[in-house]
């Protein structure tokens, strides 16, 4: 059975020092002490437009597209500017084989990138109707994404 909490008055001064329960402390947008246990990530269900996949990554860090065309175009919104994220996203091929390019990434509006992949090796979707990638690109401070790609379930 969850509690209730109930706050009647939040001074500036209890804002200023962060709000601390059962030792997590929240203060500043951090959570500092936190154990996180049996969560889930929101996962977005994504489509293509002309060849174009927009992720914004406000709607959460986990997505899935099954392949309806090829995509040469992978544009991401709202890419923290600071630290470290990612975006794991779920590629299906359909009952044709298409392919995704990653060298037209775009973050936050920014110029087209090519994502960095292990010792420059490029990334090739798997081929075969209903063959699974598991894609995840990793930034640092919203800077050109790294990529590692999990290929070939079937």
């Amino acid at each position: 059975m969850a509690s209730e909490i109930k706050v009647d008055t939040i001074s500036e001064n209890t804002l200023a020092n962060g709000i601390t329960i059962d030792g997590v402390n929240i203060k500043d947008g951090a959570v500092v002490g936190a154990l996180l246990k049996d969560y889930a990530e929101t996962k977005q269900s994504l489509s293509s437009s002309s060849g174009v996949v927009t992720i914004d990554m406000a709607n959460g860090n986990t997505g899935a597209i099954t392949l309806t065309e090829n995509i040469s175009d992978i544009d991401f919104l709202n890419v923290p500017t600071s630290g470290v994220s990612t975006f794991t996203l779920q590629i299906t091929q359909d009952s044709t084989d298409r392919t995704v390019a990653i060298n037209a990434v775009t973050v936050n509006a920014g110029s087209d990138v090519t994502a960095k992949t292990t010792a420059g090796g490029g990334y090739t979707m798997s081929t075969g109707s209903g063959a699974i990638d598991l894609v995840t690109f990793l930034f640092v401070d919203a800077g050109t994404p790294l990529l590692n790609a999990l290929q070939n379930f079937s």
